[in-house]
């Protein structure tokens, strides 16, 4: 009896196994075409969204480029038509922690089959005097959007649908792409679609894409409508959807993984923590490319410099994690900080990693002139700002937190001002700074880098900016840098 006890238990624990790891067909996707989507997304793009700038040059050389068309143009960015929020939970510096209601916007288009069902459909969304002013824009620009890019391309497009969901479904990419979701440890039921949506790039190309974006399921793809280059346009596509699985990933290992990263001893580690986003997006894309080639893109992944070399050194990591079927854990975030170590052995003093996340501090009247020369020099994906420095203390609070680099801008009240800062920040206090001198001062000190630039004249600012481009790093046996 006990043998076969152990027999039933063996075989019921088996039969668990198999039902663990049968192999899921991953989420669903479709592919879609629709007129009004498109209209939408026609409207962004000619605003300056974040869309493609080839059909943006493509209107402005045409006969609907007229002042009228601009001015709709204005006021269509003076609207209040994405307004966002934060969630609580989350933290800070991850996607998930961040949400608006474009998703239901765009879903909404996609679904419309004309302007005032698309009115209908978002009652609620907006206020009805946004959703009016929206409607009045899209009917003004719909001879642009019939004539440029609906009536040449929309025939294309639907053929363009039916070959890439083909291509979808042919490359099993779908259930790849749901062992992705596993390593990021992601909620996302394969019952709920995806919905890459076309829209036409109107310059000509053989790329497939070179844009997509993702909100919520809905998948904003800009291709070229002729090009069938599928494969090669699955890193940019797929890189874009991890993103989607890095804002579902489970609340509780989003604080974990935050914790793992910021506990870590690395001087590295809140640079290697926010670049992670992108470097394990572009692993994501580059992983699904090679499913399809055999190997990852040779050469260059990403356009900066920083999460390319990034993505490149964690991708045997992150592959090993994926076959293993295993999601990112405490191991993993431990291993990559050490990778991001040995790939950056300078990222703690190097200026274009410490400008990343920064904030400019100063007590000048026209502060974005001040400050401009530096954002000229230095780019930038989160930029705090305060004035004046005297008596701010939520700019006194950021300084002292360490996420983002000081950047402070003195060119008043030189020795009071000096005089206050080194009260507040301990890492001013190794060095005697001068007020009668005009300078730079860049330093390392408990809370994290520190710089500052002591101006009497106005364009000592762009001075500044300049010797810290071509210095590139901080000098720690040289901090001070006296400009003339």
């Amino acid at each position: 009896m006990k043998q076969l006890l152990t027999l039933l238990l063996f075989l019921r624990t088996a039969l668990g196994w198999g039902q663990q790891l049968a192999v899921s067909a991953g989420p669903a996707v479709t592919v879609e075409v629709s007129r009004v989507h498109c209209l939408v997304r026609f409207v962004e793009t000619l605003a300056g969204g974040n869309n493609y700038v080839g059909t943006r040059r493509i209107f402005e050389q045409s006969r609907f480029n007229t002042p009228a068309a601009q001015r709709w143009l204005v006021h269509y960015r003076q609207l209040d038509h994405e307004p966002g929020f934060r969630r609580d939970g989350y933290p800070a510096d991850r996607l998930g922690s961040q949400a608006s209601i474009a998703p239901a916007y765009l879903a909404a288009a996609a679904d419309a089959a004309s302007l005032p069902d698309l009115q209908r459909r978002t009652v609620g969304l907006l206020p009805n005097e946004v959703l009016v002013s929206l409607d009045s824009v899209y009917r003004f620009f719909t001879p642009a959007f019939d004539t440029l890019a609906w009536q040449p391309h929309a025939a294309e497009l639907v053929r363009q649908q039916a070959d890439y969901t083909k291509f979808l479904q042919d490359k099993q990419l779908m259930q790849q792409f749901g062992r992705l979701r596993t390593f990021y440890g992601s909620v996302w039921p394969d019952n709920l679609p995806y919905r890459i949506l076309l829209f036409p790039q109107l310059d000509q190309g053989p790329d497939f894409t070179n844009h997509a974006w993702v909100s919520g399921n809905v998948v904003l793809l800009d291709c070229h409508p002729s090009s069938r280059n599928f494969a090669a346009g699955s890193a940019i596509v797929f890189h874009e959807m991890s993103h989607s699985l890095s804002v579902q990933q489970r609340q509780r290992l989003q604080q974990q993984v935050e914790r793992w990263y910021l506990g870590n001893a690395s001087p590295n580690r809140r640079a290697a923590y926010y670049l992670m986003e992108e470097a394990l997006a572009t692993f994501a894309g580059e992983w699904l490319y090679a499913q399809q080639t055999g190997q990852p893109e040779a050469g260059a992944w990403y356009q900066d410099d920083y999460i390319d070399r990034y993505a490149h050194a964690l991708y045997p990591l992150a592959a090993s994690y994926v076959a293993r079927g295993q999601a990112i854990d405490s191991v993993f975030v431990g291993q990559a900080i050490s990778t991001f170590d040995r790939t950056f052995p300078q990222a703690a003093t190097e200026y274009v990693n410490l400008f990343r996340k920064v904030l400019y501090w100063t007590d000048a009247d026209y502060a974005q002139a001040v400050w401009q020369p530096f954002r000229e020099q230095f780019h930038s994906t989160l930029t705090g700002t305060s004035t004046p420095i005297l008596g701010q203390a939520e700019a006194l609070k950021m300084a002292q937190g360490g996420e983002y680099l000081p950047v402070i801008l003195v060119t008043r009240q030189h020795a009071a001002t000096l005089r206050y800062l080194r009260q507040q920040l301990p890492a001013l206090r190794t060095t005697r700074l001068r007020p009668e001198q005009s300078f730079i001062f860049s330093t390392t000190g408990p809370a994290g880098p520190v710089i500052i630039v002591c101006a009497h004249d106005p364009a000592q600012l762009a001075t500044a900016a300049a010797q810290l481009k071509h210095q590139g790093h901080i000098e720690l046996k040289q901090p001070l840098v006296l400009l003339k």
